[in-house]
C-alpha cells in the first residue's frame, strides 16, 4: 500500500489523506483567501489548507521515499 500524505481540510480543519501516486496537478486558486488545490484528474479536486510550496514538498518527499525502497 502506498504511503498516504496528510493534509488539512480548509473547511473544518480535519485531516485528509492523499495517495501521492494519484495526484495529477497541484495549483493555487487565487481567491480570498487563496486555496491550494490538489487535482486527481479532471473530475476530482481537493482543497487543502497547506501552501502550494508545502503541499508540493510533502508530495515529493512521499514519492522520493517510495522510489528509494
Amino acid at each position: 500500500m502506498p504511503k498516504l500524505c496528510k493534509f488539512t481540510s480548509p473547511r473544518d480543519g480535519k485531516p485528509v489523506y492523499v495517495n501521492p501516486e494519484q495526484v495529477v496537478v497541484v495549483y493555487t486558486h487565487k481567491g480570498e483567501p487563496a486555496d491550494t488545490i490538489i487535482g486527481f484528474g479532471k473530475d476530482f479536486m481537493l482543497g487543502v489548507r497547506e501552501s502550494l510550496e508545502e503541499t508540493v514538498r510533502i508530495l515529493e518527499q512521499a514519492t522520493a521515499s517510495k522510489s528509494q525502497n
